[in-house]
Protein backbone atom coordinates (compact mmCIF):
# COMPACT_ATOMS: atom_id res chain seq x y z
CA UNK A 1 0.00 0.00 0.00
CA UNK A 2 0.96 3.02 -1.16
CA UNK A 3 0.57 6.34 1.08
CA UNK A 4 -2.16 8.30 -0.02
CA UNK A 5 -4.07 5.36 -2.35
CA UNK A 6 -7.36 5.17 -1.97
CA UNK A 7 -8.28 1.67 -0.40
CA UNK A 8 -11.48 0.10 -1.89
CA UNK A 9 -11.81 -1.65 1.25
CA UNK A 10 -13.05 1.18 3.97
CA UNK A 11 -14.56 -1.13 7.55
CA UNK A 12 -12.49 -4.63 8.08
CA UNK A 13 -14.78 -7.24 10.64
CA UNK A 14 -12.00 -8.86 12.28
CA UNK A 15 -13.41 -12.18 14.26
CA UNK A 16 -11.17 -13.52 16.76
CA UNK A 17 -11.36 -14.52 20.10
CA UNK A 18 -8.04 -13.80 21.47
CA UNK A 19 -7.19 -10.35 22.56
CA UNK A 20 -3.74 -10.18 21.92
CA UNK A 21 -4.19 -11.35 18.38
CA UNK A 22 -7.04 -9.36 17.74
CA UNK A 23 -5.53 -6.07 18.92
CA UNK A 24 -2.59 -7.11 16.69
CA UNK A 25 -4.66 -7.62 13.93
CA UNK A 26 -6.54 -4.39 14.47
CA UNK A 27 -3.52 -2.06 14.79
CA UNK A 28 -2.32 -3.80 11.40
CA UNK A 29 -5.15 -2.67 9.64
CA UNK A 30 -5.68 0.66 11.32
CA UNK A 31 -2.36 1.39 10.57
CA UNK A 32 -3.39 0.93 6.80
CA UNK A 33 -6.33 3.71 7.49
CA UNK A 34 -8.89 0.86 7.40
CA UNK A 35 -11.55 1.11 10.04
CA UNK A 36 -11.78 -1.86 12.41
CA UNK A 37 -14.81 -3.44 13.86
CA UNK A 38 -13.92 -6.45 16.08
CA UNK A 39 -15.81 -9.15 18.01
CA UNK A 40 -14.93 -12.36 19.60
CA UNK A 41 -18.03 -14.67 18.40
CA UNK A 42 -19.78 -15.90 15.66
CA UNK A 43 -23.46 -14.62 16.49
CA UNK A 44 -22.29 -11.11 17.04
CA UNK A 45 -20.51 -11.37 13.69
CA UNK A 46 -23.80 -12.03 12.08
CA UNK A 47 -25.17 -9.32 13.48
CA UNK A 48 -22.62 -6.54 12.86
CA UNK A 49 -23.29 -7.78 9.57
CA UNK A 50 -26.54 -7.44 9.49
CA UNK A 51 -26.22 -3.97 10.96
CA UNK A 52 -22.82 -2.60 9.90
CA UNK A 53 -21.37 -1.57 6.44
CA UNK A 54 -18.62 -4.06 6.28
CA UNK A 55 -16.37 -4.60 2.90
CA UNK A 56 -13.73 -7.05 4.24
CA UNK A 57 -13.31 -9.42 7.04
CA UNK A 58 -10.41 -11.42 8.59
CA UNK A 59 -11.33 -14.30 10.81
CA UNK A 60 -9.72 -16.84 13.08
CA UNK A 61 -11.54 -20.33 11.51
CA UNK A 62 -12.82 -21.12 15.31
CA UNK A 63 -14.05 -18.75 18.37
CA UNK A 64 -15.64 -18.77 20.68
CA UNK A 65 -18.81 -20.21 19.78
CA UNK A 66 -17.74 -22.34 16.78
CA UNK A 67 -16.58 -21.77 13.56
CA UNK A 68 -17.11 -19.26 11.32
CA UNK A 69 -18.64 -21.21 8.73
CA UNK A 70 -22.14 -19.20 9.22
CA UNK A 71 -19.91 -15.69 9.05
CA UNK A 72 -18.51 -17.02 5.50
CA UNK A 73 -21.63 -17.87 3.46
CA UNK A 74 -23.22 -14.39 4.94
CA UNK A 75 -19.67 -12.93 3.52
CA UNK A 76 -20.02 -14.90 0.18
CA UNK A 77 -24.11 -14.29 -0.33
CA UNK A 78 -23.18 -10.33 -0.23
CA UNK A 79 -20.03 -10.52 -2.48
CA UNK A 80 -17.62 -9.21 0.73
CA UNK A 81 -13.93 -10.50 0.44
CA UNK A 82 -12.37 -12.70 3.36
CA UNK A 83 -9.28 -14.36 3.99
CA UNK A 84 -9.60 -16.76 7.29
CA UNK A 85 -6.16 -16.61 9.77
CA UNK A 86 -5.95 -19.71 11.91
CA UNK A 87 -4.14 -21.94 14.00
CA UNK A 88 -6.24 -24.68 12.66
CA UNK A 89 -5.63 -27.30 9.79
CA UNK A 90 -5.71 -26.56 6.72
CA UNK A 91 -7.98 -29.83 6.19
CA UNK A 92 -10.85 -29.09 8.31
CA UNK A 93 -10.90 -25.72 6.85
CA UNK A 94 -11.07 -26.75 3.34
CA UNK A 95 -13.68 -29.57 4.74
CA UNK A 96 -16.20 -26.48 5.11
CA UNK A 97 -15.95 -25.28 1.73
CA UNK A 98 -12.95 -22.61 2.18
CA UNK A 99 -9.93 -22.74 -0.13
CA UNK A 100 -6.70 -23.04 1.43
CA UNK A 101 -5.27 -20.18 -0.74
CA UNK A 102 -7.63 -17.50 1.46
CA UNK A 103 -5.85 -19.01 4.60
CA UNK A 104 -3.31 -17.97 6.49
CA UNK A 105 -1.42 -19.95 8.85
CA UNK A 106 -0.97 -18.21 12.91
CA UNK A 107 1.20 -16.49 13.37
CA UNK A 108 0.36 -14.35 10.55
CA UNK A 109 1.49 -11.18 9.28
CA UNK A 110 -1.95 -8.65 9.28
CA UNK A 111 -0.66 -6.32 6.87
CA UNK A 112 0.09 -8.82 4.11
CA UNK A 113 -3.53 -10.47 5.06
CA UNK A 114 -5.18 -6.95 4.44
CA UNK A 115 -2.87 -6.42 1.43
CA UNK A 116 -4.08 -9.80 0.16
CA UNK A 117 -7.60 -9.04 1.03
CA UNK A 118 -7.10 -5.44 -0.60
CA UNK A 119 -5.76 -7.05 -3.66
CA UNK A 120 -8.20 -9.70 -3.41
CA UNK A 121 -5.44 -12.34 -4.23
CA UNK A 122 -4.96 -15.30 -2.51
CA UNK A 123 -2.51 -15.90 0.04
CA UNK A 124 0.62 -17.34 -0.50
CA UNK A 125 3.23 -18.68 1.30
CA UNK A 126 3.30 -22.18 4.11
CA UNK A 127 0.37 -23.17 5.55
CA UNK A 128 -0.55 -26.17 7.77
CA UNK A 129 -1.74 -28.93 5.18
CA UNK A 130 -2.32 -31.67 7.67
Amino acid sequence: MRPGQALAIDTILIVEDDVFISMDAADAVARAGVNVITTETVRDALEILATEHISGAILDFKVRDGAVTPIVQRLRRSGIPFRIVSGSAIREIEENGIPPELCAPKPADYRQVLVSLLNDVPMSGPADRS
